[in-house]
């Protein structure tokens, strides 16, 4: 019971209010009874009898009074009394009213711990009410903020490990079935049907080497091996390696890049990735007769501004917040091979942010995409 926050507050209160009326009333009581001995002392008169003896009586009683008589000994208990029942309800009102003030903040902390322990418990939907601006307010709308948050990344985990499934599970189902077709002599197995399922297993091998990068990345274990390199030939040899693809969907690519540029301190296997992952976005979304451009700005000291621009489909506005989100797809009817697993860009963001960068991207629908980053000079 003692344990209670509300019964502690109370009796803190209580206490205090004891205390505060207690030396109140025993100072006051104590002034009282010594002014009123002085008053009275003020008004009493020295009288010789015949007989030489000194009385001192009070002007107008009767003689061999007292200095202080049962009148003044009356109001002197009066005033006692109504001191001490004064007291009384001044502790009472302070028990009251700590009790009303313990319950305005013992309840909010019912509150927060009823919902503290849901969330424990994996229920993320408590919600505390926000009745104050104080700190108790404060404390409830951070809690509030908390639980929003872990609701959101337990849809994200459940979201994400839904999508590895079905990544993981489309090349498999492609690769048993022919395996159960040849197997069973319904048909025989040509060379173009073997590097079918051999390509679904260079796909499934990369999907899972994609998934453990990105949990690596994620969990800051991801391996780096910084070293200064050249920025512009490291660019064109991504440009010349997507050459043939390019020709192929009648697309253009070049490079902007301007004279002087310092050397970036990067992993070369990891920003290599990054480039490739973009590109290859870029060239799945941009039609034929369209243009890809890569380009590098040195305008903040210290960092070089890497860009990767096409003249695409775009992204609506609604799509843009989550182009960097585990396996969004802005159409989820394109199948993998038209829009990718959903892991590049995501593989992007968290590259880009070991190196210390930074990531972002601006669109238009039916206007074109250009993504950009930021690499360290060296």
């Amino acid at each position: 019971m003692l344990n209670r926050l509300s019964v502690k507050l109370s009796l803190l209160f209580v206490g205090i209010a004891l205390v505060s009326v207690g030396v109140i009333a025993l100072w006051v009581n104590r002034s009282i009874q010594t002014e009123f001995a002085c008053y009275c002392e003020k008004n009493v008169q020295t009288v010789t009898t015949p007989d030489g003896t000194a009385i001192v009586v009070v002007p107008g009683s009767p003689p061999n009074a007292p200095s202080m008589g049962e009148a003044e000994m009356a109001f002197l208990n009066s005033v006692r009394n109504s001191l001490w029942l004064a007291a009384l309800v001044a502790i009472l009102t302070g028990v009251a009213l700590g009790f009303f003030f313990s319950r305005l903040i013992s309840e909010p902390m019912k509150q927060l711990t009823m919902a503290a322990r849901k969330v424990a418990s994996g229920d993320f939907s408590p919600r505390v009410t926000t009745k104050t601006d104080d700190e108790i307010g404060e404390v409830s709308i951070a809690f509030n903020t908390m639980a929003e948050q872990l609701e959101e990344k337990e849809k994200s985990r459940r979201q994400l490990l839904a999508d590895i499934a079905h990544e993981l599970r489309n090349p498999l189902s492609i690769i048993q079935g022919n395996l159960e077709a040849w197997l069973d002599g319904v048909i025989t197995p040509t060379s173009d049907q073997v590097a079918s399922v051999y390509d679904e297993t260079v796909l499934l091998s990369r999907l899972i080497t994609d998934l453990r990068d990105l949990s690596l990345a994620e969990a800051g274990q991801l391996k780096m091996y910084q070293s200064a390199t050249e920025l512009g030939e490291f660019i064109f040899a991504e440009i010349a390696s997507v050459q043939t693809r390019c020709r192929e969907k009648k697309i253009s690519i070049s490079a902007d890049l301007p004279s002087g540029l310092p050397l970036v301190s990067i992993d070369k296997d990891r920003i290599r990735q990054v480039l490739h992952n973009l590109v290859d976005n870029a060239l799945r979304y941009t039609p034929a007769r369209g243009k890809i451009e890569i380009g590098a700005q040195y305008e903040k000291p210290g960092w070089i501004t890497v860009f990767v621009s096409d003249t695409g489909a775009g992204i609506s506005r609604k799509d843009l917040p989550h182009v960097f989100d585990h396996f969004y797809k802005a159409d989820p009817s394109r199948h993998r091979g038209q829009g990718g697993a959903g892991i590049g860009l995501a593989m992007v963001k968290l590259v880009v942010e070991l190196h210390g960068g930074k990531v972002w991207v601006k669109s238009r629908a039916g206007k074109g995409t250009t993504f950009y980053f930021t690499l360290p000079v060296a």
